[in-house]
């Protein structure tokens, strides 16, 4: 079945025989599936050339605008659990100061229905935190308390089935903006910062059965305002601010827990911190940040067997300062009043 025809005139082709054709032809499809391209040219005495066919995948563009939040905050800490994603603290940016104040405020997001609702806050208002899903629980760990000069190794649980924050084991280093992941069943915090000038590689991983920190191996590479996710059994270590001289890095080291070892990876092509980071499928998905630009729309794929990264496409908004979480193989990202819906399924860049 014929789903569109388009008929191109050729302007200038009198008498050219033979030559390189090029263009841009819009068809009007029905549905996005994978359809049979034909291609062919007639000349005036209506004498057709051979058909050249192939064929042309058809998706729906990767990016989609959600509801957004209730609140407008940057620096918020996100984690999915049992369907939903859990958007916590932060620094709230409508309060009418710069820099606004930390909040304890906790919403979630349903991605079947599109809605916000609230949850009880955390008994600690925090911006920059790590916030993690394990064992049907939710994990406020760290942050700063106010600005960036107050770090704390605050570690707070929430029970959606009693709908309560309980106290846990505090961190042995006060920390905010740090790279954290579940990681075979412990979660492992590296890096971040103290105090607004501090650069740290120091690592501490959490049991939530047994409510105890450990120290681990330091991170190579010191560094702040990083993203962390859980890929194979390790915790990868991507992006952040290095300092004055390093500024923004692309640098990504892998902690492998069992071996208490770390191992470098291939960089990211965009330097950037405070960048969204979500794993749909085996792969790392990474997204806006900021670099000397004050926020980017880049986002790139790794791909672990390779140890390679493709770039792919950008978000429809900059934006940084985010957090991303991922239910049902889609990533959303929550920023400063913005929710960002990305299908990795669909970016066929």
């Amino acid at each position: 079945e014929t789903q569109s025809t388009v008929t191109t005139p050729i302007q200038g082709a009198s008498g050219v025989t033979s030559g390189v054709l090029q263009g841009a032809v819009t068809a009007a499809l029905p549905t996005a599936d994978t359809y049979a391209l034909q291609v062919y040219v007639t000349d005036a005495r209506s004498l057709r050339s051979n058909t050249l066919s192939g064929a042309i995948r058809v998706t729906p563009f990767p990016w989609t605008t959600k509801a957004p939040p209730l609140i407008a905050r940057e620096y918020a800490g996100v984690a999915a659990l049992d369907g939903r994603l859990y958007v916590a603290g932060g620094q709230r940016t409508d309060q009418g100061t710069i820099p606004g104040p930390a909040t304890a405020v906790v919403q979630v997001y349903d991605p079947q229905t599109d809605t916000w609702s609230n949850a009880p806050p955390m008994p600690t208002a925090r911006m920059g935190l790590a916030l993690i899903a394990a064992n049907g629980k939710v994990y406020a760990i760290g942050g700063s308390t106010d600005g960036f000069n107050n770090a704390t190794g605050t570690v707070e649980a929430f029970d959606p089935a009693t709908q309560a924050w309980t106290p846990r084991a505090a961190m042995p280093t006060a920390r905010h903006f740090a790279a954290a992941a579940l990681v075979n069943g412990r979660i492992v915090v590296a890096g971040g910062r103290a105090q607004a000038t501090d650069l740290l590689s120091t690592v501490e991983s959490f049991d939530p059965a047994t409510n105890t920190w450990a120290t681990g191996a330091p991170m190579p590479t010191a560094r702040r305002e990083l993203a962390g996710v859980e890929l194979g059994g390790r915790l990868l270590a991507v992006g952040g601010y290095g300092d004055l001289l390093a500024q923004w890095v692309s640098t990504v080291e892998a902690y492998d827990p069992a071996a208490n070892a770390w191992a470098p990876r291939a960089s990211m092509a965009a330097p950037r911190s405070h960048l969204a980071i979500a794993v749909v499928n085996g792969r790392v998905i990474v997204a806006g940040g900021e670099n000397v630009n004050r926020a980017l729309d880049a986002l790139e794929t790794y791909d672990p067997v390779a140890n390679a990264w493709a770039v792919r496409t950008p978000s429809p908004t900059a934006f940084s300062r985010a957090a991303a979480g991922v239910v049902n193989d889609r990533v959303f990202v929550f920023g400063n009043g913005l929710t960002l819906e990305y299908v990795p399924a669909n970016d066929i860049r």
